[in-house]
């Protein structure tokens, strides 16, 4: 029973979160279309996201910045989403099922993914001379070492899962 109110309330905050992901993906695609038109936009574009500097130091490199920063913020969204989907898919009489690993295993991909996307974003970061880094693009881009350590987490966990569900099927078989 308690079990059963702590996935309640996690399936409320993932929806937050996924909603909250939405909101942050559609709004630095928003700003970025917009400093096109604008190049002042650039000083503000998302919580304090400032690039005009490099927007004026070379466009080229600011608008791949930026496709780094939206992909990103994208893909985590679709993280959250599928995580979202684990409250559909899960059974708490019987945990271990095929749609539940595929399930685990696509969010480890996914989430080995943004780390690399996040180690190429911040390599791409560091060959902007010094005077024209931004401080805070780090917050939007992540450290991809803690999303390529949690993908092996997820990886791991489903792998096991899978090993349940082997020992499941052989406990049927055998009674």
């Amino acid at each position: 029973m308690k079990t059963q109110k702590i996935l309640s309330v996690l399936n409320i905050m993932s929806w937050i979160i996924f909603i909250g992901s939405c909101i942050k993906a559609g709004a630095l695609t928003f700003s970025f279309m917009m400093t096109i038109v604008n190049p002042e936009g650039a000083k503000n574009i998302y919580e304090g996201l400032n690039l005009y500097k490099l927007y004026q130091y070379n466009i080229n490199s600011y608008k791949g910045m930026m496709a780094f920063i939206i992909f990103l913020a994208g893909y985590k969204a679709y993280l959250v989403f599928l995580v979202m989907a684990i409250f559909k898919k899960l059974n708490l009489e019987a945990p271990f099922n095929e749609g539940l690993v595929r399930l685990l295993t696509k969010i480890s991909y996914s989430v080995f993914a943004i780390g690399f996307l996040s180690l190429i974003a911040e390599s791409y970061a560091e060959n902007f001379p010094s005077e024209i880094q931004p401080n805070t693009i780090y917050d939007f881009i992540g450290s991809g070492a803690d999303y390529l350590f949690f993908g092996v987490i997820i990886f791991i966990i489903a792998k096991v899962f899978k090993r349940g569900i082997e020992i499941q099927s052989e406990n049927e078989l055998t009674i």
